[in-house]
């Protein structure tokens, strides 16, 4: 059996790849190894769309998801869940690195001149747009066009969306093995003894198992962690509101508001994530730790009851936080996309447009240069 290209992976970013393609006229098939979303694309509460605080060689993709996440609702056919309420970056102490309220001049600059709108906020502003903070906050970035959207929602959308355009999606389908030829096509063996060959491109986005993927067959070693991040959900007192998204820049803490009104605590956190089994197991010190800093940043949460902790979910991880978009060196038409970090979800629409582009006119898009293997020390064997 063959089909022109192969989608590897049926989170967020592989669904949204099919989508693409598929959109185009292309042939292509996305291949789950379990079920769509059952992987980072899944899990309970809400997953940030922001642009605000990114890595400077993410803005550019950062800027084009903005652009596209308000229309996808209309160009899906399905709700993603996604609604913008703004994001405050807070700062309450200045800190060595570059990383306190002083930088706030420059990190606006920076973002402004990407395209993406942002307000430098004094306390005054903060009272204002988000009551109820913190005595010791000073200054907050806030970037207004930064929301949150259901994750698990938004990729079984993309993959309802694809299919739609017809992709083929295979759920309980492992690929496990790639095999390589010179003509460019990829041969993909499936778990059952069953064969496919992708004439034209494979784009590998499986996440946990894309490292093992590339080194069986490229000798590709990449250097990758695995993190199961940490989320707390706490009942919020009577009368709570939350206007935007809170982020603290000192502090490992990002708070959003659920659809059934809980609160939800994360940051990056990672709890204990055992890689074999693929089973996390929440850390107490964590949830103290996050509990402490929402009341700390919040003071109304001081003392709000924990309703459920999840740490089931694991990311791929990189050493400078931003993923890896690349070509396999020495093979065009195997595109890959991993070590999201944490914070790849935002970039689901913008990295599938710019994913399928390349498939399709063979040309790298500038919004991906950054994201290169070399930069990590990776060649092939």
């Amino acid at each position: 059996m063959s089909v022109e290209y192969a989608v590897v992976g049926g989170g967020a970013m592989g669904a949204a790849t099919a989508w693409n393609l598929a959109r185009r006229g292309a042939e292509v098939v996305l291949l789950e190894a379990d079920e769509l979303a059952s992987g980072a694309s899944g899990g309970p509460g809400r997953r940030g769309v922001r642009a605000g605080g990114r890595d400077l060689r993410e803005l550019p993709l950062a800027r084009r998801a903005l652009e596209l996440w308000p229309e996808l609702d209309a160009q899906l056919g399905t709700p993603t869940g996604y609604r913008r309420n703004g994001l405050l970056n807070v700062y309450d102490v200045e800190v060595a690195g570059g990383s306190g309220w002083q930088s706030l001049p420059a990190r606006a600059q920076a973002q402004r001149a990407a395209g993406i709108p942002c307000t430098i906020v004094d306390r005054a502003g903060l009272d204002e747009l988000q009551p109820g903070l913190a005595d010791d906050l000073r200054f907050a970035l806030y970037t207004p066009e930064d929301g949150t959207a259901d994750h698990p929602a938004t990729t079984r959308a993309f993959a309802k969306a694809a299919e739609q355009c017809g992709a083929r999606v295979r759920e309980h389908t492992a690929v496990t093995a790639l095999e390589p030829h010179q003509d460019g096509s990829v041969v993909l063996r499936l778990a059952g003894d069953e064969v496919l060959r992708a004439t034209r491109g494979v784009i590998v986005v499986a996440n946990r198992s894309t490292p093992r993927l590339l080194a069986d067959a490229f000798g590709l070693s990449l250097p990758l962690w695995e993190k199961a991040t940490q989320v707390t959900f706490v009942a919020p007192p009577p009368g709570f509101s939350l206007e935007h998204q809170i982020g603290h820049t000192r502090r490992s803490l990002s708070v959003k508001l659920t659809d059934d009104g809980r609160v939800m605590l994360s940051g990056g956190r990672p709890g204990g994530w055992d890689p074999v089994t693929g089973v996390g197991t929440p850390d107490p010190a964590v949830l103290r730790a996050s509990v402490a800093d929402a009341a700390a940043t919040i003071p109304a949460l001081a003392g709000a009851p924990a309703l459920a902790v999840d740490n089931s979910r694991a990311d791929t991880s990189t050493i400078d936080g931003i993923p890896v978009l690349d070509s396999v060196p020495g093979f065009g038409s195997v595109l890959v996309g991993t070590g999201w970090s944490g914070h790849g979800f935002a970039l689901t629409p913008s990295v599938g447009e710019a994913l399928a582009t390349w498939a399709l006119d063979r040309v790298r898009p500038e919004s991906l240069r950054p994201f290169r293997f070399a930069r990590l020390g990776v060649s092939a064997a």
